[in-house]
């Protein structure tokens, strides 16, 4: 995919805000993801799992996390890359 650089503006915005409010210069979306080539954009999803018997599930009390590939910016709405 082909990233669309100036869409990505809301983002690095969002980011700087960030690094300002904690004072950390590395503060940002996916700041511990190592990417081969270039860099994306996953948003974190918390959801609880079901556990239980079969038409007595509960949720747990915990949350996991699950991992969404953003192809739009979250902010402006504009498309991250050429081919979405």
């Amino acid at each position: 995919m082909n990233k669309i650089h100036e869409n990505w503006s809301e983002i690095e915005r969002a980011e700087e805000l960030a690094r300002e409010k904690t004072g950390d210069p590395e503060a940002g979306f996916n700041a511990s993801t190592f990417w081969f080539g270039e860099r994306h954009l996953m948003i974190p999803c918390l959801y609880r799992k079901k556990k239980g018997k079969k038409g007595q599930e509960v949720f747990t009390k915990s949350y996991s996390e699950i991992m969404l590939y953003a192809k739009y910016c979250p902010f402006s709405g504009k498309p991250l890359y050429e081919d979405v």
